[in-house]
Parts: C-alpha cells; structure tokens; sequence
C-alpha cells in the first residue's frame, strides 16, 4: 500500500519550463503526460522501500505453526 503523507517533490528548472508551456498552452494531454512522467515517477520512487502488502507480515507464520505442533 502506498504510504499516504504530505510530500514536498522538487521540480528541476526544465520541468517548471515545461509546466509553464502546459498551463499557457492549456494542454491536457501534456499535462496528463507530465503529471505520469515526472510528478508520479518521483512519488513512487520517493515511496519505493515503504510499499508493503497487506500479506507482508512482521513474523514467520510457518516457524509459527511449527512451533504450536
């Protein structure tokens, strides 16, 4: 799951260029493409150590169920 906290993403000056032309021009798709590109590329990067499954458990349920055998 994802972890779900404010987060402050930095943008390179290139990028702010971009988001300039994508919001004078009134672009939707190139703002679609940029959002997936930069905004949500550097958000999963940012959460890639901390995305766990719900199955993900803190202990061994085999050792467990050995143990109560």
């Amino acid at each position: 799951m994802l972890e779900m906290k404010r987060k402050a993403l930095a943008l390179e000056p290139q990028e702010l260029m971009e988001l300039e032309r994508i919001i004078t021009d009134e672009d939707r798709e190139g703002a679609f493409r940029f959002l997936k590109k930069n905004i949500y590329r550097k958000f999963i990067t940012s959460q890639q150590d901390r995305l766990k499954s719900h199955l993900d458990g803190d202990h061994d349920p085999v050792g467990s169920f050995k143990e109560k055998k």
